[in-house]
């Protein structure tokens, strides 16, 4: 109901709205002016209000100035004519904004509540009883990391000195987690129970919050952020605006083209065709558990079941030291082989669903009407039935959009889940022909990468770090 509740703030007023809680700001060097604009702001989200029958709560509405400078008692905003409450210090979805931005009272808050959760796993801890070391991380990582991780983003411009509070938590819970000696080094904690110092994991989560927003359009509110600005340069703190950019380069995801996170599909989804897919030899394989030849068995089923049928073969493969991926596609009936390779860093899976859309817009292209796309990615084929990719949504739409014109124009695609390795002459072929594209110099189809494969690169980056 209220998503166009700052429909009618003028530009140059910020604005950032979650639920039912949202906020104007304005920046600038003339105080007064700053006041002038965000009431004329205020006064017109009242008439929205209005409007549509909704009124705002005085006493939950704060005024808050963001400056080193003395602010005259005289500046005031008023909302339905009461003066709104001017605060030192606010608490905007669970993060404790201060008028200099110190950060102090968040960490303080953060202090209180983790200490509690310490004090509760020494309860359950013990020399001969008690949790395990794994669950008691598994505490950690649930009631503490997790509070460390919010809005670090934000607080990580907080001085080392405050920070540092942190690590002593941190040190605490790891020594409570593997029933060290307090005369152990933090680092030693650290290698035993496999948890990266907080200023790293900071660095990590504020890169993967910077690819996040690479998947968005420039409508996102933080979006600019991204943006050189010349304050950034007088900045003595090194906050996300200013070291956002310089860490996603030493994280080497700062060239990465990301793929949209939000994906609206051309055709509405309830009309796209269900493609069929045949777990025939898969559910062979465990039914006999490898005990039956799986050649014949493929020959003897794609004889019954698709005479008369065109063998579409695809498959895709990454190189583990390097990273470079690529793709085949063999038809054998036709003496057909097509390989490419692709942008580096992709995912098996990615790859895998590029062959597929390849051999598809192939097959529309030639009018094929009877064809069989056999491919050994259990992950993709069930994707393709599911209509659903936690990583790729924006090209499976592609795909079952493909299907749909190919079965509007007559024809009829299968899908074939097929073992690898096994013998089977088709997808030997097509293994070596993605594994031939990854011995290419040059990058022949680039593709965006997605949010987890960037984030899996930039994991990578840290851990070696």
């Amino acid at each position: 109901m209220i998503n166009d509740v700052f429909s009618d703030v003028p530009e140059g007023i910020g604005r950032s709205l979650f639920a039912d809680d949202g906020v104007l700001w304005k920046k600038g060097r003339n105080i007064e002016h700053l006041v002038g604009k965000v009431q004329e702001a205020v006064n017109m989200v009242v008439e929205w209000g209005f409007d549509w029958g909704f009124r705002f709560s005085v006493e939950k509405t704060k005024m808050m100035f963001f400056t080193k400078r003395t602010v005259s008692e005289t500046l005031q905003l008023k909302l339905y004519d009461k003066v709104i409450g001017k605060v030192s210090s606010f608490k905007y979805l669970g993060v404790v904004f201060d008028s200099r931005l110190t950060w102090r009272e968040h960490i303080d808050r953060i202090e209180t509540k983790c200490k509690k959760v310490v004090n509760v796993m020494r309860c359950v801890a013990g020399r001969g009883w008690g949790a395990s070391s794994s669950a008691l991380k598994r505490l950690y990582q649930a009631l503490i990391r997790s509070v460390f991780d919010y809005g670090c983003v934000a607080y990580g411009s907080a001085a080392r000195s405050v920070l540092r509070r942190l690590d002593v938590l941190q040190s605490e819970a790891l020594r409570v987690c593997c029933g060290a000696f307090k005369t152990s080094p933090v680092s030693s904690l650290q290698v035993e129970m496999g948890e990266m110092p907080l200023d790293l994991r900071r660095k990590q989560v504020s890169v993967n919050y910077w690819v996040h927003l690479g998947g968005h359009g420039d409508a996102h509110p933080t979006k600019e952020v991204r943006l050189e600005c010349w304050e950034y340069g007088r900045s003595q703190k090194d906050h996300f605006g200013k070291v956002g950019n310089q860490w996603a380069k030493e994280c080497h995801v700062y060239e990465l083209k990301i793929c949209p996170a939000v994906v609206f599909p051309v055709v509405p989804p309830w009309l796209l065709e269900t493609p069929p897919v045949d777990w025939y030899l898969l559910d062979l394989k465990r039914k006999l558990k490898g005990r039956v030849d799986l050649v014949s068995a493929f020959h003897f089923h794609s004889l019954n079941e698709y005479p008369g049928c065109i063998h579409v073969f695809t498959d895709g493969a990454k190189s583990p030291d390097t990273g470079i991926t690529g793709f085949g596609i063999a038809v054998p009936s036709k003496n057909i082989e097509i390989n490419r390779r692709t942008s580096d860093g992709l995912a098996v899976y990615t790859v895998e669903m590029v062959a597929i859309l390849v051999a598809l817009k192939w097959i529309e292209c030639s009018k094929l009407r009877q064809v069989v796309v056999c491919s050994d990615s259990a992950a993709v084929l069930s994707s393709l039935q599911s209509f659903c990719s936690k990583t790729r949504q924006g090209m499976l739409f592609t795909i079952l959009e493909t299907i749909s014109r190919i079965r509007c124009c007559g024809g009829n695609v299968h899908f074939l889940w097929v073992p690898a390795h096994v013998g089977i002459s088709g997808n030997e072929k097509v293994d070596r022909l993605a594994k031939g594209a990854l011995a290419k110099h040059r990058t022949e189809m680039e593709i965006k990468s997605s949010g987890s494969e960037a984030k899996g690169i930039v994991w990578r980056q840290v851990v070696q770090e």
